[in-house]
C-alpha cells in the first residue's frame, strides 16, 4: 500500500492514511487493520483447504470451498477452475460447463477451461444418446482430451 515497509496506507479508498505497520487500527477511520488483512488472507486458505480436501479424497468439501472462493472473488479463474472440476467430478457436467464458461469469460484463452470444455463436449459426443437441446454446441477448437483436467498443482482427487 506504500512503498515504505514501515508504514501502512489504510485499505479503505476514501482514507488512505498512512499507518505504522504494526498498527492495529487507522489512525484516521478506525479501520481494524489487522482484521482487515486477516479477511484478505482468508480466500487463499479456503483455496488451500479446498486443494486439501480434494488431495484427500473429500470432492463435496473441496467443492464447497471453492464455491466460497468464488463467492468472495468471483474473477478468481483458478478457483473457479478448480471449482468446475470438482463439480465435475461430483457429477455435475453442467454446473461445471457454467464454471469453465464463466472462465473463458474472462481469459478466453485460459487452458484448464479449454480442456475441461473439450472433456465435457467429448462425453457428450461419446455418450449414446441424442444430446439434449439445451446442451451447447460442441466448439471445434477445444481438443479432445481423454480425461479431465488436472486441478493447480495436483492430480484429480476421488468422489466421495
Amino acid at each position: 500500500m506504500t512503498s515504505d515497509p514501515g508504514r501502512l496506507a489504510c485499505p479503505l479508498p476514501r482514507c488512505r492514511a498512512v499507518n505504522s505497520a504494526t498498527a492495529e487500527t487507522c489512525r484516521s477511520c478506525a479501520t481494524p487493520l489487522r482484521a482487515w488483512a486477516r479477511l484478505r488472507a482468508h480466500p487463499a486458505k479456503l483455496f488451500n483447504a479446498g486443494l486439501e480436501a480434494a488431495r484427500s479424497g473429500r470432492t463435496a468439501t473441496a467443492r464447497d470451498h471453492f464455491a466460497a472462493v468464488v463467492h468472495w472473488c468471483p474473477g478468481d479463474a483458478e478457483a473457479r477452475s478448480a471449482l468446475a472440476l470438482a463439480c465435475l467430478l461430483l457429477d455435475d457436467p453442467e454446473e461445471a460447463r457454467d464454471h469453465w464458461n464463466q472462465v473463458l469469460t474472462r481469459r478466453p484463452n485460459d487452458a484448464t477451461a479449454l480442456k475441461g470444455l473439450a472433456h465435457l463436449d467429448s462425453r457428450v459426443t461419446e455418450s449414446p444418446e441424442p444430446a439434449e437441446s439445451s446442451t451447447p454446441p460442441q466448439n471445434p477448437q477445444h481438443p479432445k482430451p481423454s480425461e479431465p483436467p488436472k486441478p493447480p498443482e495436483k492430480e484429480p482427487a476421488t468422489t466421495e
